[in-house]
């Protein structure tokens, strides 16, 4: 595998409310801090060759948050700009911008694309208003199809929908309703996941941890099914456990995570992957605005160091990663990465799921079956 990192990821931790279920790093009510900020990424990234001693011309860009879209389309461009000049950023780069319904219109997504964004990843989840509200989002479902109909007039042809499942509250026929959308709209890449009750979040607080009182497992798989099947029916292709798209829709800067490629991060709370060395950035927003501030900036002021990983922790993120995949895992790529046969390292887990049938083997290659989508943390667990 090219070890050369050919991936930035940009993160953009402002918000205008922190969702109910939400604990990414985010900061409601801080885009007054947006310029130093953005000062701070551009240093940050014209820095980034004497810490990690390699560039290479970039084949995905990922802006994620937070809100992305709350940034001014002239904030992109000067990251944008910024990346191009110190690493170069190859023709066909997949540029993704993370959008919320409720911070953009036609015009200011029309100004992104001029930017060089070329793919929008839209933070829907559903099209259901009570169910939005029990999200704590700050759309409804007017917001969001606004926000899907200016995407596409503004020339949007790679987009991509969030959609999660599990909701106390929601319905299969609000999922099948916002499913419908959706299609009616010809959007080519759907993300589905289920509701997890994070620690911390208002959400965990109000279901007790315990999102089973509320919402059964049978009732997850079905509304989780009802989305497979139907999108399967409809040309898109399972290519991940949480992903759907139609050919040649699939992110290619999330395959690059699944894949375990090295990658550069930019940002506070970023976690980059260079090397062999995982790290992250600061999460305090004034930590890393103050580092980058300073005019003999160093590697450890920005970068901390977090794990080295080893040949044996390469080997188990490969199973762990790829089984996520509809490609599976390759017994061939897994040779080729590591010089021995997978089955000669992996060989009596392999015959243990496939005894349950949580896996198969067919063609080269082992996929998780359809029981083992809905197990699939017991494969998993099996390399962790």
């Amino acid at each position: 595998m090219n070890r050369v990192p050919r991936s930035a990821y940009i993160h953009i931790p402002f918000c205008v409310r922190k969702c109910a279920y939400c604990d990414f790093l985010s900061f409601p009510d801080c885009l007054g801090r947006k310029d130093e900020y953005v000062r701070a990424l551009l240093r940050e990234i014209e820095l980034s060759p004497s810490f990690a001693k390699c560039t290479a011309p970039l084949t995905t860009i990922y802006l994620g948050g937070g809100t992305p879209s709350l940034l001014d389309p002239e904030d992109v461009s000067a990251i944008l700009s910024a990346l191009s000049k110190t690493f170069g950023i190859e023709k066909d780069c997949e540029i993704t911008l993370e959008a919320n319904p409720g911070t953009i219109d036609e015009e200011k997504l029309s100004a992104f694309q001029k930017c060089g964004v070329n793919r929008l990843s839209i933070g829907v989840q559903s099209l259901d208003d009570s169910v939005l509200s029990t999200l704590g989002r700050i759309h409804d479902a007017k917001a969001a199809k606004d926000a899907i109909e200016s995407a596409q007039h503004a020339g949007f042809t790679n987009l991509s929908c969030d959609m999660m499942l599990g909701i106390p509250g929601q319905t299969l026929e609000s999922v099948k309703d916002t499913l419908s959308y959706f299609l009616s709209r010809n959007i080519p890449h759907i993300s589905l996941y289920s509701l997890i009750l994070e620690e911390g979040t208002p959400m965990y607080a109000r279901y007790e941890g315990d999102i089973e009182k509320y919402v059964t497992p049978e009732q997850d798989r079905e509304m989780y099914h009802e989305v497979v099947d139907t999108l399967s029916q409809n040309g898109f292709f399972h290519y991940e456990i949480s992903n759907m798209a139609r050919p040649g829709f699939e992110s290619r800067h999330n395959m690059m995570y699944w894949r375990a490629e090295p990658y550069f991060a930019f940002g506070c709370g970023a976690h980059y992957y260079l090397g062999n060395e995982r790290g992250r950035h600061s999460d305090d927003l004034s930590e890393y605005i103050e580092a980058l501030k300073k005019p003999d900036v160093r590697r450890d002021d920005v970068w901390f160091s977090e794990e080295t990983i080893s040949e044996e922790d390469r080997k188990k993120e490969f199973m762990l990663l790829r089984f996520r995949m509809g490609s599976g895992v390759s017994e061939e790529e897994f040779q080729k990465e590591f010089g021995v046969d997978v089955a000669s390292v992996w060989g009596e887990k392999l015959r243990s799921e496939l005894e349950k049938g949580l896996i198969s083997h067919e063609d080269g290659a082992y996929f998780l079956t359809e029981k083992g989508f809905d197990l699939a943390n017991q494969v998993f667990m099996d390399y962790i």
